[in-house]
């Protein structure tokens, strides 16, 4: 079937890693990302970072923030509002994949609410404008994000992904499953597969690598809960593995020149 001319048709960000995601219509894009997007994160005391694949109800906390206020919601939680002005900023050694670094604490009030609503203790932590994770890899800096400022999905790709659902899978996956930051319609199914440079708005972007996944796309972002039967992983895994074994699916990608980007917006495909 004919396809249009492939566009920007989702746009999402997380500001806390492994929190719902946020619908935007644009954004400012820089070189770790999307502004605002994993800035924060949970850890456990020893600095080891909390995510949806141990604790997937974190799926179901909302995190809205801007330059001076930071609220977190969490159903059946009483939402907690705070300054960033008041954040302690105090210097907090933790890791990400093995990328060993220092982030900021933000306040024991925050500490003591996610550790309610995790039911064990845990450290609200932020990062300053600039992380200072760095990534020699991509030889870029990175925030809370697991490897790459940014993850990419055609709708196309989803849409090949449900019409091999089997009888014991009552409903479609959903996009939220995957937590991409640009959703492409208008491409063929893993038409993704073969870019390598792209231009979306002002923003020139670089494919990295594939994005192997794991249990997180399991998980129901509406319940908190993972779906039964290890799907959509399961199916994935017999049609999407790569040469190391890994279950693909999306594109990782990098900023090659930095700008705004908004829904709509043509992806041009450069390389």
């Amino acid at each position: 079937m004919p396809f249009s001319s492939p566009h920007l048709s989702s746009l999402y960000r997380y500001p806390l890693k492994s929190c719902a995601g946020e619908a935007l219509e644009h954004a400012l894009v820089g070189d770790e990302g999307l502004a605002g997007d994993r800035r924060f994160m949970l850890a456990r005391p020893d600095g080891r970072f909390v995510t949806a694949r141990t604790h997937p109800r974190l799926e179901l906390m909302q995190v809205q923030t801007d330059d001076e206020v930071l609220v977190l919601r969490f159903p059946g939680q009483v939402a907690l509002e705070l300054a960033r002005s008041a954040f302690d900023r105090a210097p907090f050694a933790t890791e990400v994949w093995g990328d060993r670094f220092e982030a900021l604490t933000t306040t024991r009030e925050a500490d003591a609410w996610c550790s309610d609503v995790l039911e064990e203790p845990v450290h609200l932590l932020c990062l300053d404008d600039r992380s200072p994770r760095y990534r020699p890899s991509i030889g870029q800096r990175v925030g809370f994000a697991d490897g790459y400022p940014l993850l990419l999905i055609g709708e196309g790709s989803l849409d090949d992904l449900n019409a091999r659902l089997g009888p014991s899978q009552d409903k479609p996956h959903r996009m939220a499953q995957f937590r991409p930051n640009l959703v492409v319609a208008g491409s063929a199914a893993f038409a993704e597969d073969g870019w390598r440079r792209l231009r979306i708005g002002e923003v020139e972007l670089g494919v990295a690598e594939p994005c192997a996944r794991c249990a997180m796309i399991t998980v129901d972002p509406a319940t908190g809960r993972f779906l039964p039967g290890k799907e959509p992983l399961k199916t994935l895994a017999t049609y999407r593995r790569g040469d190391e074994g890994k279950v693909l699916f999306g594109q990782n990608l990098v900023v090659l020149k930095e700008g705004r980007l908004a829904l709509g917006d043509e992806v041009e495909i450069l390389a």
